[in-house]
Order: structure tokens, then sequence, then C-alpha cells
């Protein structure tokens, strides 16, 4: 079937993104931000609405063991796996309406065209929200999805484990929403024919180079570090300065290395955006201070040697700091960097060029981390990117228009029937 013959509502993905996104975690206005951490009641209700709204239009939904929900809709072929369409509804606790909600809600929208035009399409179609994308409130990003792959280094067990700053775990998180499904988070027993996922960019160089499309190609490589610095607890009027075994002190300067190091090495960036003190008391110096260095390259090599930099520059500090402070620094998740399957890449350039000229389309590196990234490692993937104003993410004055929104819906749907219909003829 001709993509041109069928073309998304784009009225009706916006007013139902905004709609939805007022009703399920909104922060209080005049912001247009959101606060819809996931497994949170605001996150269950969503899922919920999301659920009933699937199956009015025939899809069977599946819940799998980490809450990942997919909506499948059949295909004319019993052989086939599901397309996939995923992206997530969690948000960062002060995020914005865009950053994953957009690439569900586009999801939904290409099953609704789909079922109002009574198209046939030879593979099953699935929506796929993910489950813990965002990593704000169950630390490590992707969570769900690098299960889902069997290739993250946490495993179902230690992800059900891990705890919220509540001390609640992420399994009871899912039965108190009811959604601990029974379906195993594994692509071996719930797999996909291949996975697109349109998102924002996150990033200003659509808009800076005028572009429309961006087509996604790769994932840079990431790793995070947990860094613990001890000290000397004491009084902070009595003890005297050249005595002092400050822990804030020295990590102060380990926070500053991480950014100079970045600067200095140009191989990437870092960024420390997490810090606890054990006493957060005005009249004791601190003894304990943990923060997290999230490292970011275009390759997994310069994402080690930038790390080992850091390191060298956090033993200089140690060494001059000549005192009782100590650190300690060890691994606690990582994304290889992921590369994108020409086919599903060739799908999406394919959807963009019926719908804008090539002058418009601009192929890319993502720089931050999707679940699209575990996906590529077990089944074929790429990603569409819209333009951000002004580059803005993970923050209340994210935004995305409403133009771009409804072109990126529709290049999914291209994509979709293109892959479709290259599976039917047996291209691939």
């Amino acid at each position: 079937m001709s993509t041109s013959k069928l073309s998304i509502n784009a009225d009706r993905l916006n007013s139902t993104l905004q709609e939805t996104c007022t009703s399920w975690g909104a922060l209080a206005a005049p912001s247009t931000g959101m606060c819809r951490l996931t497994l949170s009641q605001e996150d269950k209700e969503v899922r919920d609405w999301l659920v009933g709204e699937c199956k009015s239009l025939g899809c069977e939904v599946k819940v799998d063991q980490m809450g990942n929900v997919f909506a499948i809709r059949p295909g004319t072929a019993k052989d086939k796996k599901p397309i996939g369409m995923g992206s997530h509804l969690d948000t960062q606790p002060a995020g914005g309406r865009y950053d994953g909600v957009l690439g569900v809600q586009a999801a939904l929208e290409v099953l609704r065209v789909l079922h109002e035009n009574n198209v046939e399409t030879h593979c099953p179609i699935a929506l796929i929200d993910w489950t813990n994308e965002e990593g704000a409130r169950f630390p490590g990003a992707m969570m769900a999805s690098g299960v889902w792959s069997q290739k993250s280094s946490t495993p179902l067990e230690a992800c059900w484990g891990t705890q919220d700053k509540e001390g609640m775990l992420m399994k009871q998180a899912l039965e108190e929403i009811g959604y601990l499904g029974s379906t195993p988070c594994d692509y071996k027993d719930n797999g996909l024919e291949c996975h697109f996922e349109l998102h924002i960019e996150q990033g200003p160089i659509l808009e800076r180079e005028g572009k429309s499309v961006g087509i996604v190609t790769s994932v840079q490589g990431m790793k995070w570090f947990a860094v613990r610095v001890t000290g000397v607890e004491g009084h902070s009027g009595t003890t005297p300065m050249p005595d002092r075994s400050d822990a804030l002190v020295t990590a102060s300067r380990l926070i500053s290395a991480v950014r100079d190091t970045a600067l200095k090495t140009e191989l990437g960036v870092a960024t420390v955006g997490v810090i606890n003190s054990d006493t957060s008391s005005q009249a004791t110096i601190p003894a304990g201070i943990d923060f997290i260095i999230d490292i970011r390259c275009s390759t997994d090599n310069m994402v080690d040697e930038l790390a080992k930099a850091i390191i060298a520059a956090f033993d200089a500090i140690s060494k001059e700091e000549a005192n009782d402070t100590k650190y300690e620094i060890k691994r606690t998740w990582g994304l290889p960097e992921s590369k994108f399957h020409p086919i599903c890449i060739g799908s999406v350039r394919s959807a963009a060029l019926e719908e804008v000229n090539e002058d418009q389309v601009m192929e890319m590196k993502s720089r931050a981390g999707h679940d699209s990234a575990w996906t590529s490692r077990v089944c074929p993937t790429s990603m569409i990117f819209v333009p951000s104003k002004d580059g803005i993410s993970h923050n209340p004055n994210e935004y995305t228009s409403p133009e771009h929104c409804a072109l990126g819906a529709q290049l999914l749907l291209n994509a979709v029937i293109h892959y479709d219909e290259k599976v039917r003829l047996a291209e691939y």
C-alpha cells in the first residue's frame, strides 16, 4: 500500500498529547512542565488510559515482568514478529511534554490511522511503552529495555531490587500499580521484527542547521560512575583549618576536575548531576560525600579514555590535598555505543523523502540514550528525530512545534509501512 494514501491526524495527535500531559503529571501552572516518574500514580493512570485506547483499536495488550506495555495490532502473516514503535511515558522530576511522550503518542496515532482505514499489514504492529527510560526514580536509565534485550549488565532480579529515595523496591512499585506482568522480559520470548522510535532531538543541531528531520544512525557510548569521598568528621568551630580532612572540599575539587578534564581532552562530555552528604549539618565538617559521574563520548574507547583521564586527575588532587580524605570509584551503569541497522535507516530515509525535500533531512548520531540503543542489540532499529526549540530538554521549557510533532508521526507511519512492505516482498 502506498503511504501517500495514509495520513496522520495532526490535530488529534497534538490534542491527545497535550490533554494527557495536563491530566497526568503536569507541574503547577503556568509551567508546561511534567513530573511523571516511572511507576508513580500518574504513570499508572496514563498507562491505564493507553491500554484502554489500544484495546479499543483491536490490539492485544501484553505487560512483561518489567512493566513494559506491548499493544499489538494483528497482521496477516502468522509467522512474523511485530514491527515495534517504542518510546516511554515517564519523565524527569521537572521535565517536559515531548521527551519520550511524543514517541508513544505518535505510535498510538499510527495505530488509530491503520484502524480507521482498515489497513491490513503483513506484520503485526506493536506500540511499546518502555518502563523507566529516564532512570529518575529508580537509578539506571533505559532500564527495562535493557532487561528485555538481555544485553544489560543489570538483569531482571537486580532491577526489581533497585530502590527509590523512599526505599521502595521497583518490584513492589510494579505490583502496587498493577503492572508487574507475567510475560517474560526477554526478546527471545517476546521479540520484535524491528524497532522504530520517534523522539525529539533534545539538542540544537536540527534547529541550528535549519533541518526538519534527523535520521539517527547511532547512539554514543556512555558510562556512569559512583564516587565515594571520605574524610574525618569534626566540629566546624573548634577544628583548626590545617587539621581538617573535609570530604566536601575534596569532593568539590574532584567535581571541578570532571568538567576540566572533559574540556581539556575534548574526548566527550562529563557531568555530575547527583551529590549527597552524609551529615548535611551546618556545624559539622563533612566526612562522607557521594556523587555520580555521567560520561558520554562518540565511541566506547573514547569513554574509557576520558574515564582514565578523570581518575588520573582525581589521583593528583588527592596527593595535593595531603590529608586523610580518600575516594573510591566504581562503574554503576553503562550503555555501549549503538549502531543502527541500514534497512531501518533506509526505511526512515524513504519515509522522510516522501514528506520533505532532501535539504530538510540530515543523518546524525544521538548524544542522549534511548531505548532504541538496547533494542538495536537484538533487532533492526533506527530512530527519527524532530527539532527541539533552542535544544532544551529535561526542562519544563522543552518544546517541539505541533507541525514538527505531526511530521515526525507521519514519518513513523511511513517507515512502518515501508518496512512492512519489504518484509512482505521478502526483500529483507
